[in-house]
C-alpha cells in the first residue's frame, strides 16, 4: 500500500488526530454539550460604603463623610490621624488627633471598641495643659468610634510608665457641648 502524500496525507493525519482526541475524551466520561446558562451577567455597581469621621471646626466637632472600604469597619478611626482633604481644609476643618499608630480591637464587652495608642505623650491620655490628647481629640475618637454601626462605647488605652497602661473610657455623650 502506498503512503498518501501532500494534502491528502495532511488531511488524513488531521482526521486521525481528531478521532484519537474524541476517542480519548469519550473514554474518560466527557460528553459534548451545548452552551449552558449560568444566570445573568455580573454587574459591578462601584459604590463604596461611607464612613463618618468627626473633625474640628471653630473648636467644635463636625461630622465629615468619607468613602469607606469594604471589610474595614474601623477605617474611620484610622482616618483621624491622617491629614484632612483639601476640600475639608477649605471648609475650615482640621483634626486634633496627631498622626500616630492607632490600632482597634473589639476585645471588651459587646459593642465596646478598644483603641490602642502607641504614643500618648508625657502626660498619658489625660487631657490638660501639655497633654498630647486635648479634649477635642478625645471627643473626635469617641464620636467617630460611636458612629460605627454597633459601637456603643470606647476604651482608649496607651502605655503608661507608672501603671503599665493607661485606660480611659470614652462616650460621645460626654462631649455634647462640643457638638
Amino acid at each position: 500500500m502506498r503512503k498518501p502524500s501532500g494534502r491528502a496525507g495532511r488531511a488524513l493525519a488531521m482526521a486521525a488526530t481528531a478521532a484519537a482526541v474524541i476517542a480519548a475524551a469519550a473514554g474518560c466520561g466527557v460528553r459534548p454539550t451545548s452552551v449552558l446558562s449560568a444566570g445573568s451577567m455580573p454587574v459591578a455597581d462601584g459604590r463604596a460604603s461611607t464612613i463618618t469621621v468627626y473633625l474640628v471646626k471653630d473648636r467644635a466637632l463636625y461630622p465629615a463623610v468619607r468613602p469607606g472600604l469594604p471589610g474595614h469597619p474601623y477605617l474611620a478611626l484610622a482616618q483621624l490621624g491622617v491629614p484632612v482633604t483639601s476640600e475639608e481644609r477649605r471648609a475650615g476643618l482640621y483634626t486634633d488627633v496627631r498622626p500616630q499608630e492607632i490600632s482597634v480591637t473589639q476585645d471588651g464587652p459587646p459593642g465596646t471598641l478598644t483603641v490602642w495608642v502607641d504614643d500618648p505623650g508625657p502626660r498619658g491620655l489625660r487631657p490638660g495643659p501639655g497633654s498630647r490628647w486635648p479634649r477635642l481629640a478625645l471627643a473626635q475618637v469617641a464620636c467617630t468610634a460611636q458612629a460605627v454601626p454597633g459601637v456603643k462605647g470606647v476604651l482608649l488605652e496607651a502605655p503608661d510608665e507608672a501603671s503599665g497602661h493607661d485606660r480611659v473610657p470614652l462616650d460621645c455623650g460626654d462631649f455634647a457641648d462640643l457638638r
